[in-house]
């Protein structure tokens, strides 16, 4: 029996920046990319509560009032792996950046006028920033790898 795991991401801006992770495990697929931080909803926590948690835990960063701008289905067809991340903005962001897990990822501020040509951001996640950032969109997507006779490793549907 597989499992849908629940998770959220949120998009921290502040002075015209934003916060991404660095993953620095070999065995993820986005290793040596930079991310936006996120993680498990645990047991009884709401989304938002999960938000707020998982930026102090990764990045040392205090949130308020993040808002709901998106869902990302992540299907992993190779094993069987599916979770749901609920993405979230805010610009209620205080503290300093943190490096709570040096060996599974590094906080960074990035830019926002250079994300678009900053490398180490995989162009869906550039894409999904866009979207929700500057188009004030609401995000609906779907990343799927490893689908069974395909040749194509990796897809991204933003519908």
């Amino acid at each position: 029996m597989s499992i849908i795991r629940t998770r959220v991401a949120c998009i921290a801006m502040k002075d015209e920046k934003i916060v991404l992770m660095e993953k620095l495990i070999p065995s993820y697929f986005n290793f040596k990319q930079l991310t936006p931080p996120g993680g498990g909803v645990e047991l009884h926590e709401t989304l938002e509560e999960a938000c707020i948690r998982e930026m102090d835990e990764e990045t040392g960063l205090t949130i308020e009032k993040p808002v709901l701008k998106g869902v990302v289905s992540y299907i992993d067809h190779g094993n069987n792996g599916h979770s749901v991340t609920f993405f979230f903005v805010t610009n209620h962001v205080h503290g300093e950046l943190i490096t709570n897990e040096p060996e599974k990822h590094i906080p960074h501020w990035v830019e926002l006028h250079s994300l678009r040509d900053h490398e180490l951001v995989p162009n869906y996640y550039k894409d999904f920033i866009k979207i929700m950032l500057f188009e004030q969109k609401v995000l609906n997507a779907r990343l799927e790898w490893r689908k069974p006779g395909e040749a194509e490793k990796f897809t991204v549907t933003i519908v």
